[in-house]
């Protein structure tokens, strides 16, 4: 089997921050969108010897919360132009955002994936990349706290909150073209013990009637504080026109002491902004692309 590698690849400037240009109401108004290349590489979409090499070059997209990605509103693929260190011109590179996206620290995060249309000539240490990415932003709400009896099966029909900002977080906004319900689902709940405690594992489900954006839920403790709780894995459906969908949410966190109910929030993204999202990286290969066994 043969391997290919480029020794030594680094990247010679990142952007970092961007300072995006945000469309709204014709002003142009900036809203911090940040970039960070992290990687650059070649690899096959398979593994098979007649498949040629790819340029894969990688970016992760971070946006402050309550900002998220609108991922549902991407469709398509986005080009930068490329020229190499000796100035020639390049194949644009293609790139597609994905699907999913994560938070940490405060900010939520998505990423970028590119594919060059070619290959850099031998001798070329860096190109440079150009352009600007249409980025669509969602805003994470929250809706009022539910509450479901510790059953698995248990459940409850709800309404479920409109497509725009108007009214505040905390209360159930049903969208100006009517009612939209929904129906919650304690998909699954149990316990066990580790070395922090009694811990407890609960499956969230929604169905919605709607095309409805739904984030993630917020588990919350008898005086309404927010338990910290980490996620493992979503489960989704919906009908080809996005008309209804079903989520299920898997959780676990240390079970609060007489636990009675589930206490939670629905978190829930409405379309904000699509932002022009400038890009001007090099991206620098230390050493020749090599072939061997």
């Amino acid at each position: 089997m043969k391997r290919y590698g480029i020794p030594g690849i680094c990247l010679i400037l990142g952007a970092s921050l961007g300072a995006a240009v945000t469309e709204k109401d014709g002003k142009k108004e900036k809203q911090p969108v940040r970039i960070e290349f992290v990687s650059v590489g070649l690899s096959k979409r398979a593994r098979k010897e007649k498949i040629p090499l790819e340029l894969n070059v990688e970016a992760i997209l971070s946006v402050k919360e309550p900002l998220s990605f609108a991922v549902w509103e991407h469709s398509g693929v986005q080009y930068l132009e490329a020229v190499d260190s000796a100035g020639r011109k390049l194949a644009p590179v293609e790139f597609d955002i994905s699907p999913f996206q994560s938070s940490r620290k405060g900010w939520r995060q998505t990423g970028m994936r590119g594919t060059a249309g070619e290959i850099p000539p031998p001798g070329v240490s860096w190109i440079r990349l150009q352009g600007v990415w249409r980025i669509s932003l969602a805003r994470t709400l929250k809706s009022r706290v539910y509450e479901l009896p510790l059953s698995k099966g248990a459940e409850m029909d709800v309404p479920l909150p409109g497509n725009s900002e108007e009214g505040e977080e905390g209360i159930d906004v049903v969208s100006v073209q009517g009612p939209s319900a929904g129906k919650l689902v304690l998909e699954d709940y149990s316990t066990y013990e580790n070395q922090d405690g009694k811990m407890a594992r609960v499956m969230i489900g929604l169905k919605a009637d709607s095309a409805f954006r739904l984030d993630s839920f917020e588990i919350l403790n008898e005086k309404g504080e927010s338990l910290k709780a980490s996620s493992f894995g979503t489960n989704y459906s919906s009908d080809e026109d996005d008309s209804s969908a079903s989520w299920a949410k898997c959780f676990v966190f240390k079970e609060p002491e007489k636990l009675e109910k589930l206490r939670f929030r629905i978190l829930y993204q409405i379309p904000h902004e699509t932002v022009a999202v400038p890009v001007d990286v090099k991206l620098g290969m230390r050493g020749e692309i090599r072939k061997g066994k």
